[in-house]
């Protein structure tokens, strides 16, 4: 019985991983896109989410059968606790990186063509490097990785500030791009949204570790 419960429990954390890899490419694939006005990639991106959706309910469902016939004692209840929020997280993120895919097709549709400001592929990066820390931090069970996540996050934040600024500024001078502008600020919110999800993994991850709530998004 301690081995099938054993075995169990792996196959939660193996999931999660296999949730944090899809959302890994396809934020990339999103952002790749996006760069590249690539509309054919931009459309496997939202295909390819339904994946997510579908690991994500399976997880749930592991998660509740093991509380329901295990009874986990706190420790192992604390990790599958954290375990069933993260997944939670990483496929809210499949959302934004499946929403962005989404506006890159909008975008590709409006004439003129605005290309993306180079600010935004940065906004990307750093909220990408966000997602791989926060996977990084569960992995490894490391509070340190999981609260640097802030330092980030401040970073996304005022980019989407200053985005926002330029994307105005441009609507104002040029009317003709204001329907890209605001798909742009779109993609910008999305991004900001989506580092935000990094930083609750990141306090999922110490609420795990160490059974104490900590804040990392102001």
């Amino acid at each position: 019985m301690r081995q099938r419960y054993s075995r169990q429990l792996q196959n939660v954390h193996d999931d999660l991983l296999r949730i944090g890899s899809r959302v890994d490419h396809g934020l990339a694939d999103a952002l790749k896109a996006l760069h590249n006005a690539d509309a054919e990639l931009a459309a496997q991106v939202v295909a390819g989410d339904r994946e997510i959706d579908r690991t994500h309910q399976a997880i749930d469902e592991q998660i509740l059968e093991l509380i329901a016939t295990q009874q986990p004692v706190a420790r192992e209840l604390r990790t599958l606790l954290a375990s069933s929020a993260i997944a939670s997280e990483l496929e809210r993120a499949g959302d934004y990186a499946k929403g962005i895919a989404k506006r890159v097709s909008r975008l590709l549709r409006q004439t003129p063509i605005v290309t993306a400001p180079a600010g935004i592929i940065t906004m990307g990066n750093l909220a990408h490097e966000m997602l791989l820390h926060s996977i990084d931090a569960y992995v490894n069970r490391d509070m340190d990785i999981a609260r640097k996540l802030a330092e980030t996050d401040a970073k996304v934040d005022a980019l989407e500030d200053e985005l926002n600024a330029t994307l105005i500024t441009m609507m104002r001078n040029d009317p003709a791009t204001i329907e890209s502008g605001l798909i742009l600020i779109e993609i910008t919110h999305m991004l900001e949204r989506l580092a935000d999800r990094t930083t609750n993994i990141g306090e999922r991850v110490i609420f795990m570790v160490s059974n104490t709530a900590e804040e990392l998004n102001d």
